[in-house]
C-alpha cells in the first residue's frame, strides 16, 4: 500500500535500507518515490499522485524541521489564513503536509488534534535529531513499527521492516486469532517484534527513546435525552457535509456502490453532485448487488459501471491478496485486484461506505449482549459471535501439542481487547470492540489492497459525524433502526430501494425485514442441497450477494484445484501448525448433505467449510510468502 516508511536511530547502510523499504511498498511501475536521508533518520514515501502529488519532504522556512505525509485532511481554509497572518509562508496553494508543519510548528504535538481526514504523518526536528509520527483518530492508514535496541523501524506495511528485519520470529498469540477469529485482535501482527501504531497515536523518537501517547478515543454519550428524530436529523445534517467535504478538489470521483445501506447513504447525501460521480458494482453476473445497485443508480442519475467478475480468474490472485495485506486478509477477496483495476481506468477517488453498518448498526449486538449483567457475560457473548472457526474444528485442524500451547490465547487476547473499550453499557462496548476489531483489523484491509490504484474517501469517519454516533443509544442500533430513520432523512425515495440482504425495501418493517433474511438463507442452504441429492446434475446459482465461496468451492473445478494445489500441498509450510489430513477431509466433505443433528445456523442443510478453508488457504500462502 502507498504510505511512509521511517528508520531512525543507528542503522548500518541506511540509504540502502530506506530503499529496499520504500521498493517493497511500491506494487506499481507507476508509483512515485520520495525519499529523505539525514544522519540518523530516514523517510520515505511511495504515492499515487493523487492526493498532494507535489514532491516531499516539504521543510518549514528555515529549513529546520520537515514532512511526509500520506493521506487527505479537510476543511482547514479558516485556520491556513490565520497562520499566514502568523508570519507562515506557503508555497502551494493546498498542500495538507505544508499545512500541518505550519500548525505543528504553532501547536506542537497537539496539532494533530485539530486535523478532520486519514492520514500518517512524519515530522523531523534535523536540530534536534527527533521523529514526530501522528495517524489519524481511526488508523485508517495502518503504521506499523518495530524497535530493536538503538533504531526503530515504522511503514505502512509490515514487509518493509522485513527488509531490515527478515528473520523475525512468528508471533503464536497472532497465528492463535487467526485460527479462532479469522482475525488478528489489538495491535499485534504474525510478527513478534512488529505491531501495527494503535488508531489516534502520537509516537516520538529521540534520543534512543520511544513514547507513544494517545490523544483521542471514543466517548460514548450514555445520558443523552435526544429524541429519535432529533438524532436521525443530526447524523443525516453532519453526513451531508462530511460527502461535501470528500467531494471538494479536482479529482475523477467514483463510489463503489452495492445493494446494502452503507454506499445508498452515501450516494443519497452527494445531493445534485451525484450524478457528476461514477458508480461501480461489482459481482457475478445476475447477482442482486448488481440488480439493487442499478436501480439505485438510476434513481440518482448516476453513470453506473458494472464489473462483472469470473471466478476462474481469480484464482491467480490468491497470493496478491495474501502479500499486500501482509497475511491480514483472506482469499475470499481475490477479485479486489480485478475489481480495483478496472476502477483506476475512469476514477482517482473512491467513496468507500467501509462499515458504516458497524457505526450504525448492529455489529455483534444482539438482545443477550444488551442485557448482559457482568464482565463475563459480554466476553462470552462476544466470543461467540466472533470466532469463525467451531471449537470441535479448532480440535481437529491444529496438532495437539500446538493446541494445547495456543488453546487459551484467543479468549485472554478478546479479554484484553475488551479491557480498551469505552463506555459503561454493554452495547456501546460491543461496538467499539467491532470498531478495533471488525473495521481497523479486517475490513481495512481490502482498502489497502484497493489503495494500490485509486485514492478513498470514507465519509463515515469524518470526526463531526462521529461525534453524532457516539450519542445513539445501543437499543437504537438494534434491528438498525437508527440506520433506517437515518437514511430515509437522508432520501425517502432510496429508503424505499430493496435492500439486499433482506430482499424487502430497506425502510420496512421490522417483521418483514427478519422474514427477508430467513427466507433468502434458506434458499441459499437449499441450492447446495439440491445439487447434492441430484448427484451434481442440478444447481441454481446463488445470486445472493456478489460472489458465494460456498458454490465457489462446490461447484468451480477452477478453485477446488487451486485450493487442492495449497493446502494439500506434500511440502506444505502449515503442517508445522496444522493436520493437513484433516484440511483435505474439510476440502473433502464440503457440500455434504448433513445429518439432522448436525444442522446449525451456520450449517444448514449441506456442510460449508468454505470460510475455514479460505481462511487456512491464505495462512499457507502468508507463510510461503514472508516465512519459506
Amino acid at each position: 500500500m502507498p504510505g511512509i516508511c521511517c528508520l531512525a536511530g543507528e542503522v548500518p547502510d541506511q540509504d540502502r535500507r530506506l530503499q529496499s523499504m520504500a521498493e517493497s511498498m511500491k506494487h506499481e511501475d507507476w508509483h512515485l518515490v520520495d525519499r529523505y536521508r539525514a544522519s540518523s533518520c530516514g523517510i520515505a514515501r511511495v504515492h499515487l499522485r493523487i492526493f498532494n502529488p507535489e514532491p516531499q519532504p516539504i521543510f518549514n522556512e528555515d529549513r529546520s524541521r520537515l514532512i511526509f505525509f500520506d493521506g487527505k485532511i479537510y476543511d482547514y481554509e479558516d485556520e491556513r489564513k490565520n497562520l499566514q497572518r502568523q508570519g507562515h509562508i506557503f508555497n502551494f496553494t493546498n498542500n495538507d503536509a505544508e499545512f500541518c508543519l505550519h500548525l505543528y510548528e504553532e501547536l506542537g504535538k497537539d496539532f494533530v488534534k485539530q486535523l478532520n481526514g486519514t492520514f500518517a504523518i512524519a515530522i523531523y526536528d534535523i536540530k534536534q535529531q527527533k521523529l514526530l509520527v501522528v495517524n489519524d483518530r481511526y488508523g485508517l492508514r495502518p503504521l506499523y513499527y518495530a524497535v530493536d535496541g538503538t533504531r526503530v523501524l515504522i511503514a505502512s506495511e509490515v514487509k518493509a521492516m522485513l527488509q531490515i528485519e527478515p528473520k523475525s520470529k512468528l508471533n503464536d498469540e497472532a497465528i492463535a486469532d487467526w485460527f479462532f477469529f479469522g482475525k488478528l485482535l489489538g495491535n499485534k501482527t504474525f510478527f513478534k517484534n512488529v505491531n501495527i501504531l494503535p488508531p489516534a497515536s502520537i509516537l516520538e523518537y529521540s534520543d534512543g527513546k520511544l513514547h507513544i501517547e494517545k490523544y483521542w478515543d471514543f466517548e460514548f454519550d450514555e445520558t443523552t435525552n435526544i429524541s429519535d428524530d432529533e438524532l436521525a436529523e443530526g447524523l443525516a445534517s453532519s453526513f451531508r457535509k462530511s460527502v461535501a467535504r470528500r467531494l471538494t478538489g479536482n479529482h475523477r470521483y467514483g463510489l463503489a456502490l452495492s445493494g446494502g445501506l452503507d454506499s445508498r447513504a452515501i450516494a443519497a447525501a452527494m445531493d445534485d453532485n451525484a450524478s457528476q460521480v461514477k458508480a461501480f458494482t461489482f459481482g457475478v453476473k445476475g447477482c442482486d448487488e448488481v440488480r439493487i445497485a442499478h436501480i439505485v443508480a438510476e434513481k440518482l442519475g448516476m453513470k453506473h459501471h458494472i464489473v462483472e467478475l469470473n471466478p476462474d480468474e481469480l484464482p491467480p490472485h490468491f497470493k496478491d491478496v495474501v502479500y499486500l495485506s501482509d497475511g491480514m486478509d483472506y482469499i475470499g477477496i481475490s477479485f479486489l485486484p480485478i475489481v480495483y483495476e478496472e476502477y483506476r481506468k475512469h476514477i482517482d477517488v473512491l467513496f468507500h461506505g467501509l462499515e458504516g453498518d458497524v457505526l450504525l448498526g448492529e455489529y455483534f449486538l444482539d438482545s443477550n449482549l444488551l442485557q448482559a449483567r457482568s464482565e463475563e457475560e459480554i466476553v462470552q457473548a462476544l466470543y461467540h459471535s466472533a470466532c469463525t472457526f467451531p471449537e470441535n474444528m479448532r480440535l481437529n485442524l491444529l496438532k495437539p501439542a500446538y493446541y494445547s500451547r495456543i488453546k487459551d490465547m484467543p479468549l485472554n487476547s478478546l479479554k484484553s481487547e475488551l479491557q480498551q473499550t469505552r463506555g459503561n453499557q454493554p452495547g456501546n462496548r460491543a461496538t467499539h470492540f467491532a470498531i478495533r476489531s471488525v473495521i481497523w483489523r479486517t475490513d481495512l484491509m481490502g482498502c489497502v489492497i484497493g489503495r494500490n490504484k485509486v485514492e478513498e474517501a470514507y465519509p463515515f469517519f469524518d470526526n463531526d459525524f462521529v461525534d453524532w454516533l457516539q450519542r445513539i443509544p445501543p437499543t437504537l442500533r438494534l434491528n438498525y433502526r437508527v440506520y433506517r430513520l437515518f437514511l430515509k432523512k437522508l432520501s425517502p425515495s432510496l429508503a424505499g430501494v430493496t435492500r439486499q440482504l433482506t430482499g424487502v425495501p430497506a425502510d420496512a418493517p421490522l417483521f418483514l425485514t427478519k422474514a427477508g433474511v430467513y427466507y433468502h438463507h434458506g434458499k441459499a442452504a437449499l441450492k447446495p442441497l439440491i445439487y447434492r441429492l441430484s448427484a451434481g446434475n442440478i444447481y441454481i446459482r446463488n445470486t445472493f450477494g456478489y460472489i458465494s465461496l460456498n458454490e465457489l468451492f462446490l461447484v468451480n473445478k477452477t478453485w477446488r484445484k487451486a485450493i487442492q494445489d495449497i493446502i494439500a500441498d506434500e511440502f506444505s509450510l502449515s503442517r508445522e501448525y496444522l493436520n493437513i489430513d484433516y484440511v483435505k477431509q474439510l476440502l473433502a466433505e464440503h457440500g455434504k448433505i448433513l445429518p439432522p443433528w448436525q444442522i446449525t445456523s451456520q450449517q444448514r442443510f449441506t456442510a460449508n467449510y468454505s470460510t475455514p478453508l479460505s481462511f487456512i488457504a491464505a495462512f499457507e500462502l502468508f507463510l510461503r510468502l514472508f516465512v519459506k
